[in-house]
């Protein structure tokens, strides 16, 4: 039983709450500013993120026990708010409180920040994005793998997919 669990983070100015409860309809959330919802069929989570004391995300998903965690990160200085959990990895403007772009993974596992980029890594797939939230490339992975942070790229070496590599554009 997954029950009420609430974590309160203070960013800069921001200030996150962040609770998450059992939930098999979230019908009523449906029409909310943000509403993210998982495209798997074993949904049982809704999370509300409140930002400040001014908005809502809400984010249906799949939470299991090989894989509850919810990940965010916030830039401070693009007001972009990168969220994964279970089966989805978002991404949402704080400032213009809206969502940018939502990518439907196999399994997510984390979010890091490296130079002007951040790293969303998965069971099968990893993004890198730019500090805005677009999604600058995207390589096919499949674990076990290594994940190693080079210079001009980040490279991902797997004994079962082979190497992998997300470039960073030349402009970074």
């Amino acid at each position: 039983m997954l029950g009420m669990m609430l974590n309160r983070f203070i960013i800069d100015d921001l200030i996150l709450q962040v609770s998450h409860e059992e939930c098999s309809d979230p019908s009523w959330h449906r029409d909310s500013d943000i509403f993210i919802e998982s495209h798997s069929s074993d949904k049982n989570t809704l999370s509300t993120i409140q930002i400040n004391s001014d908005s809502q995300i809400y984010i249906f998903w799949e939470s299991h026990s090989f894989a509850k965690a919810l990940d965010i990160l916030y830039v401070p200085e693009t007001s972009v708010l990168f969220i994964g959990c279970g089966a989805l990895s978002a991404r949402i403007s704080i400032k213009d409180k809206k969502l940018i772009d939502i990518e439907h993974v196999h399994l997510f596992w984390e979010l890091t920040r490296y130079k002007a980029f951040v790293l969303a890594t998965g069971e099968l797939d990893c993004y890198l994005y730019d500090l805005f939230g677009n999604r600058v490339a995207r390589a096919a992975v499949d674990p076990p793998y290594e994940t190693i942070f080079l210079e001009d790229a980040i490279k991902f070496k797997s004994i079962v997919h082979g190497t992998t590599w997300l470039k960073f554009p030349e402009s970074a």
